[in-house]
């Protein structure tokens, strides 16, 4: 498990480069093109075009593998979806001219759940409405099932702990390493070694279907309108087939919790005895995934994640 590579390309450049790709896979003129947001691993761009459908999203991608992933994960959760998932258009591939990859998909209504903070100011019964749509269509997904766990396109497991056990291992020795390198602070490597500890009991409840899941749906990837409809669900990363318990640790993070999305499926959806302290041990582990591989952080983020860990734990007699 190592950091990715990152091409050495600017927000500037890609700007640039994925104007260029449009014109030369389209043959249309860019009108425009603004800049919409940027991650560890790309940057977003709208354009508007002079060809049907007029507006498209440009996602320039600078790890390699990516692109291709993220277009086969939107069109498989798209087969099937009670909400919107941007249909891809095309990807693109790196070039000596354009050192860059490119997803080009539609365009969707509506703003993100976190960083539009007037969503915050709705009434409960907005957030309420928007929580249960939300999960509908989340556990719509989670009905769709397939014989093996594993990766979309690489689903070879016949259990989810075949899949997940080693992966946590992975991401707990580096962890380890993180702590000798003054990378990651005690008090989180001890929550992550006490959660190994207890690993068994933990999941102890075997998972008995492998179950879609969108893999990052946090409210930063829900769009709706001003009034909480909801509109789209956008950027999937890693979709699995899994259990669908991976997937609700998100349903917390960043203000879900203002909108009651987790304790919506939870009342509205069966989950297993342990799934407060299994959700908060995937949240934990995830982190520090992305920490590896992103190889940044948000500061803040977490020793959020460790407490609430520490306190399912608690809650659980572990």
């Amino acid at each position: 498990m190592e950091q990715r590579q990152k091409r050495d390309v600017t927000a500037k450049e890609a700007k640039r480069y994925a104007k260029a790709v449009l014109e030369r896979e389209w043959s249309c003129e860019v009108t425009e093109i603004r800049f919409l947001g940027g991650g560890s691993f790309g940057f977003v761009y709208a354009a508007a075009i002079s060809k049907a459908p007029f507006t498209v999203v440009m996602k320039g991608f600078r790890c390699a593998g990516l692109c291709e992933r993220e277009a086969a994960e939107l069109r498989r959760l798209g087969q099937d979806s009670l909400v919107k998932v941007p249909q891809v258009w095309f990807t693109f591939a790196e070039t000596p001219e354009i050192p860059i990859d490119f997803l080009c998909m539609e365009r969707v209504d509506g703003t993100n759940c976190f960083t539009d903070f007037g969503k915050l100011l709705c009434s409960k019964a907005a957030k309420a409405r928007f929580a249960d749509e939300v999960t509908t269509a989340l556990h719509h997904w989670h009905t769709q099932t397939n014989d093996k766990f594993g990766l979309i396109g690489n689903a070879v497991f016949d259990a989810w702990l075949d899949f997940y056990r080693p992966f946590a291992a992975g991401i707990l020795n580096e962890a380890r390493q993180m702590r000798k390198e003054g990378r990651l602070g005690r008090r989180a490597l001890l929550a992550m070694e006490r959660g190994w500890a207890a690993f068994d009991a933990i999941f102890a409840e075997p998972v008995a279907r492998a179950c879609l899941i969108h893999g990052d749906l946090n409210v930063m990837n829900i769009m709706s309108d001003k009034h909480l409809n909801l509109t789209a669900i956008i950027d999937p990363l890693e979709s699995k087939w899994a259990d669908p318990e991976y997937e609700l640790f998100q349903l917390r993070n960043l203000t879900g919790n203002c909108f009651g999305l987790y304790e919506t499926y939870k009342r509205n959806y069966a989950v297993s005895e342990n799934c407060d302290v299994k959700t908060a041990f995937y949240a934990l582990y995830h982190e520090v995934y992305t920490y590896i591989v992103t190889g940044s952080r948000i500061h803040w983020y977490l020793p959020q994640m460790v407490r609430r860990f520490e306190k399912d734990l608690r809650r659980a007699g572990l």
